[in-house]
C-alpha cells in the first residue's frame, strides 16, 4: 500500500498506512510517544466486526468497530459514539485517554 500522512487536528500525530497496521507519533517535551492502530475484531455485544484496536505501548485505549459504514467507538462491548471518519475516531480516543490520564 502507499505511505499516507494525515494530520490530525491540532495535534502533533501522524498516520502512517502500511499493510493493516498504522502507527501514529506524538511528542510530548521531547519524549515521543507511540500509538499503534492494528486491525482486529472487535466485540460489539454478542456480535464481532471488523475494526481497530488503539494502544498506547502495551496499554489498549480503545477499540474502533466498522458498522454501517461508520466507525463506532466501542466501550466495555457496546457502542459509545458514532463518527464518518476513521480519523476523527482516533484523535477523540487519544482526547479521552489525555484527559482521563
Amino acid at each position: 500500500m502507499a505511505e499516507m500522512e494525515f494530520f490530525l487536528a491540532s495535534l502533533n500525530i501522524f498516520l502512517y498506512n502500511r499493510k493493516s497496521e498504522k502507527r501514529y507519533s506524538m511528542s510530548k517535551k521531547d519524549k515521543k510517544i507511540e500509538i499503534q492502530l492494528t486491525d482486529a475484531k472487535v466485540t460489539v455485544g454478542k456480535d464481532s466486526y471488523e475494526g481497530y484496536v488503539l494502544t498506547i505501548g502495551k496499554k489498549v485505549i480503545g477499540e474502533i468497530a466498522e458498522l454501517d459504514s461508520q466507525f463506532a467507538i466501542i466501550k466495555n462491548g457496546n457502542v459509545d459514539s458514532f463518527y464518518k471518519k476513521l480519523e476523527k475516531a482516533v484523535e477523540i480516543l487519544i482526547e479521552n485517554y489525555n484527559l482521563t490520564k
